[in-house]
């Protein structure tokens, strides 16, 4: 039977607010020569994490995230990969070193870091910004896309609302249905997103309690984004700017490139 990942709207979601912190310093600084796994504290209940293939969306995305928040601002590299049932990861640093390796595979969760830093939260909490930015959202028939204009639902007791125009998913906002509650999640997808084409920039602003907020600003995306759904020719995904390579062979030393290792 599926089991669902719980994480928290309450006490635990303010720590979300080190999320672009915490990662923007580490990045940033050199990386050790270890790779040590990290135990996943059990997440208190709220919202819902699915394991990847709830979603029929597979894509391969390498992107330059800028994390802004009220300290100031970093900016460093991550690779994304969504294949069946498995979900990867990887930050890298400033030369290209592997600094994070974050693998989701079915309901089970594994992160590896080099980073100096442990993490102040569970990673779920960064698989759950990946799957309401680039898998979670409104049903589709298929590759569709939604007629133009707004649409909203209540998922897994959370409001989605979602703007499409000429055939691409332009914003997409999550609310609690608590009104008390104070978190909000706003992503713009500028250029839109669809089978067309990635969008040219992604801006998440979250705000995890009502005096906390942060953004990440996605630039530079290149790589493939599809339903499971398309067609044969079309099930590579939509390309834009290149592709980014994705390597799952277990290589010793530091990546020298945009790979995502989930072994």
């Amino acid at each position: 039977m599926r089991r669902a990942v719980r994480l928290a709207r309450s006490g635990a979601r303010r720590e979300r607010a080190l999320l672009a912190l915490t990662l923007g310093l580490a990045l940033v600084a050199a990386c050790g020569p270890r790779v040590r796994p990290e135990a996943s504290a059990p997440p208190p209940p709220s919202g819902t994490l699915h394991r990847p293939s709830a979603h029929p969306i597979e894509l391969t995305i390498d992107q330059e995230v800028t994390a802004e928040h009220a300290s100031g601002s970093e900016r460093f590299r991550a690779v994304l990969e969504k294949r069946g049932d498995r979900l990867v990861m990887v930050g890298l640093g400033p030369a290209g070193e592997r600094a994070f390796t974050l693998v989701q595979e079915g309901d089970a969760v594994r992160f590896e870091s080099r980073m100096p830093r442990e993490l102040p939260f569970p990673p779920e909490y960064i698989l759950m910004d990946v799957h309401r930015t680039w898998l979670a959202g409104l049903p589709r028939e298929g590759a569709a896309a939604l007629p133009d204009g707004e649409h909203e639902a209540t998922i897994d007791g959370e409001r989605v609302r979602e703007r499409w125009q000429d055939g691409r998913l332009r914003e997409r906002h999550f609310r609690p249905l608590a009104a008390d509650a104070g978190w909000a999640v706003d992503i713009v997808y500028e250029g839109g997103l669809g089978e067309g084409s990635l969008p040219v920039r992604v801006v998440v602003d979250e705000t995890p309690a009502p005096d906390q907020r942060y953004r990440l600003v996605l630039d530079h995306l290149s790589g493939t984004w599809s339903s499971v759904a398309a067609s044969d020719e079309a099930s590579a995904g939509v390309t834009s700017g290149g592709e980014a390579q994705v390597d799952h062979e277990e290589e010793e030393g530091d990546a020298p490139g945009p790979r995502a290792d989930g072994t």
